[in-house]
């Protein structure tokens, strides 16, 4: 719909049973179950409609990419805000769903409350996480009637589980860092410096697929990969025993997060024995993962093999994280966090151990947690420190 519409706002009476399939594609189908699941949540809180405004939980609730909208869930059905610069992308991204397409200059909580209704009564949850202090205020104001309660992470918890499309999404994302890391291999030489590695690694991202880089990839040569979010530097190859690259690339939203570290030059005891104690820390904390464990207790494991090796007060963060939409994402392997794994929660698993003055190792890979206990993603990526060596000219 465009503008208001009272056929379509009243939000206010009771909340529907979830709506039914449609006979649109597979993804629309998993866009309303995964509305539907908030829904349910509504109706046992006995809230009259659920306001969403992180722009991420948007995309995952709708498939909408435009990022400039929110979403109503509510007993009429799902609404969402926008505005006429997005008309063709949402009958392409999101066909079937209601919107309300706000007038010119009319500010996005001013459509909440023309869509809602100014005079109606209800209970509105909205997203604490992502809207600011002013547009609560001003929500709350067009809206004087209605009590509006803070949420906090109620589709983040949702987003926790992936899909089968998420993960098969995930899978390509990998399967595209995968194959730019084997192409940036080619390109290593003596003369390159961080930033045309960066440079090049991005590029090849593209080229092999991906839509985009995840995050600002990390390069770092020889001392520089010590600095365990280092930008790239002019810093030269040459001299230098290895060479840390963290890069992650999208697919149609759905991101990559992988670390692997290169070896040059003749052997280097020093560096294989780091380089060997975190793969066998980070090994031993896969090895752990299953439904059930607390995250805390993964990262322990990893935590204690760099510790019996003296290099605790090296390993600086922690072991890893969840991702999917977003690059970080709950929960984490991370002393404090007691969240417990579920099948289908993605995780990095990522030690670390970084010396001043000398350099840094760290070695990641992607983790999905199974039902009986996890699946390393990433698998396919060579990261044996002997697969890792190679030779510069």
């Amino acid at each position: 719909m465009c503008g208001v519409c009272s056929t379509s706002l009243q939000l206010h009476t009771a909340l529907p049973k979830p709506q039914p399939h449609c006979s649109n594609p597979t993804m629309t189908d998993q866009f309303l179950i995964r509305r539907n699941k908030i829904k349910r949540y509504l109706i046992r809180q006995h809230w009259d409609a659920f306001l969403v405004t992180n722009p991420i939980n948007v995309r995952y609730l709708t498939g909408f990419t435009g990022g400039s909208g929110y979403l109503i869930l509510g007993n009429s059905g799902d609404i969402l805000l926008s505005d006429t610069r997005f008309t063709i992308q949402i009958e392409e991204e999101c066909p079937g769903l209601d919107t309300y397409f706000r007038r010119t200059n009319e500010p996005l909580p001013y459509a909440v409350a023309g869509v809602l209704g100014r005079t109606t009564t209800g209970k509105l949850g909205v997203e604490a996480e992502s809207i600011t202090l002013a547009g609560y205020d001003r929500i709350a104001q067009e809206i004087p009637n209605w009590q509006l309660i803070s949420v906090k992470n109620l589709v983040g918890e949702l987003r926790q589980i992936k899909d089968r499309n998420e993960i098969q999404l995930i899978r390509k994302a990998i399967d595209t860092a995968d194959q730019t890391l084997r192409d940036i291999r080619t390109f290593l030489s003596s003369e390159r410096n961080e930033i045309e590695i960066r440079n090049e690694l991005e590029y090849r991202m593209r080229l092999n697929g991906a839509e985009d880089k995840s995050f600002p990839s990390i390069i770092g040569a020889g001392p520089r990969a010590a600095l365990p979010h280092g930008s790239p530097s002019s810093q030269k190859l040459a001299g230098q025993s290895h060479l840390l690259i963290d890069w992650g690339t999208i697919v149609q939203g759905y991101m990559s997060d992988l670390t692997r570290v290169f070896v040059f030059g003749k052997k280097n005891k020093k560096l294989q024995t780091i380089y060997e104690t975190v793969l066998k820390a980070q090994k031993a904390a896969i090895e752990a993962i299953k439904p059930g464990k607390d995250c805390t207790e993964i990262d322990a494991v990893a935590r204690s093999v760099i510790s019996d090796a003296g290099f605790g007060k090296y390993f600086n963060h922690g072991l890893g994280h969840s991702f999917g939409l977003e690059i970080h994402e709950s929960p984490r392997f991370a002393s404090g966090d007691h969240s417990i794994l579920k099948p289908g929660m993605v995780m990095t698993v990522e030690p670390g151990i970084y010396l001043k003055d000398w350099g840094g190792v760290r070695i990641e890979d992607d983790i999905l947690v199974t039902k009986t206990g996890c699946e390393v993603l990433s698998r396919r990526v060579p990261k044996s420190f002997e697969e890792m060596s190679c030779v510069i000219q």
